[in-house]
């Protein structure tokens, strides 16, 4: 009986030892994190492959076959840079695009949808449709959501059920651990239309006067194109105020993703102007498009038209001419609670072809930063 005793006693110690233990790994491993002394980051709109026309269902530009293609040509670019943290834009159907990639990658994952129309589940219409943007990052870095919030496009959209009919976009906020300390990422996706540029409104009086638009429909697309550049504006701002609400101050933060603007329009500049600065600005390289019609063979294949032509719509034509013009519109933007002297490298990426293929319609951005 005192053996049985004994024995029971030691068995109970050793039992509270190794909790003990599990405990206190656990909580150095929350308190360490990833240690590393440059934080590496990519940013890819990984392209859905629809139109967005349709109501039961979105038309598809590509066969599955060649979606597949496409995904493995990402898995290959994603092993050549080996990046800590990945933003995806466009991912598509969710959840299980970004389970999938996680799962061939071994990271850890946040998401959140952003457009999918009227859904409960994976059921409703249209039903090819539930997109949304996402965050990978590396195991030890411990990646957690820490906020999410709609940027625009009314209605309701959850993981889990939405209901809305027009375009939505969103910013998704994590947070990672670095060196022992915070570092927070967010991803985002802003609305795309024309730019509102000297350009873009000379070329709607060309293409009035070429093609016998008429007065009303040349006003209905300063119009359109007014408004879609107030919708990003208005993006731009509530992006700003959210990540002041939800990041403490003076901590880092990276925001990541497809914004859809120049540089030098002004939602970006105002963003800009609110304690942010572009990582590429670091970097003299000339050719730095993202959205490359001049280069990008999924562009060339899917999007290029015929433009010589009259349109159902001015606002229409000019859309058409604007996307196939080479500019920079994706992103790695830090605050500047991470100075500038930290950024070792930027630069475009998931630019190469694999097997004749792009990865996306998109070139992505990839960035070093030092990491105290």
């Amino acid at each position: 009986m005192y053996l049985k005793n004994i024995s029971g006693y030691f068995f109970l110690i050793i039992l509270v030892a190794a909790m003990i233990t599990v405990i206190s790994c656990k909580k150095q491993n929350t308190l360490e994190g990833l240690k590393t002394n440059t934080l590496t980051c990519m940013t890819i709109n990984v392209w859905s492959g629809l139109d967005y026309i349709g109501t039961f269902k979105m038309g598809e530009y590509e066969s599955p076959d060649i979606r597949e293609k496409r995904y493995q040509a990402l898995l290959k670019e994603l092993a050549k840079y080996n990046p800590d943290i990945i933003a995806i834009n466009e991912a598509n159907f969710l959840p299980d695009y970004v389970e999938k990639l996680a799962k061939d990658i071994n990271y850890d994952y946040i998401y959140h949808v952003g457009v999918a129309g009227l859904k409960i589940g994976r059921y409703g219409i249209p039903v090819n449709l539930k997109e949304g943007d996402a965050i990978l990052a590396r195991k030890g870095l411990q990646l957690h959501e820490v906020g999410h919030k709609q940027l625009s496009g009314g209605g309701i959209i959850t993981n889990y059920f939405s209901f809305h009919t027009e375009d939505a976009t969103q910013v998704l906020i994590g947070k990672v651990i670095v060196n022992a300390k915070p570092v927070y990422v967010a991803v985002t996706h802003w609305h795309a239309s024309p730019m509102d540029t000297p350009h873009i409104r000379m070329l709607l009086k060309e293409l009035q006067q070429k093609y016998g638009y008429t007065d009303a429909e040349y006003q209905d697309a300063i119009k359109k194109l007014e408004a879609d550049n107030t919708w990003r504006k208005n993006e731009s701002k509530l992006m700003a105020e959210y990540c002041k609400a939800i990041v403490p101050e003076h901590a880092p933060l990276i925001v990541m993703g497809d914004f859809n603007a120049t540089v030098d329009m002004p939602e970006m500049q105002y963003f800009l102007q609110q304690g942010f600065y572009d990582t590429f600005s670091q970097n003299k390289i000339a050719d730095a498009y993202t959205w490359n019609p001049l280069k990008n063979l999924n562009i060339q294949k899917y999007y290029t038209i015929d433009t010589n032509k009259k349109f159902e719509s001015l606002y229409t034509h000019v859309s058409k001419i604007h996307e196939l013009e080479p500019k920079r519109i994706d992103y790695v933007i830090v605050n500047t609670s991470i100075s500038p002297d930290r950024i070792i490298n930027a630069k475009v990426c998931c630019d190469t072809i694999y097997n004749g293929i792009h990865v996306s319609d998109h070139f992505g951005v990839y960035a070093e930063i030092r990491i105290d």
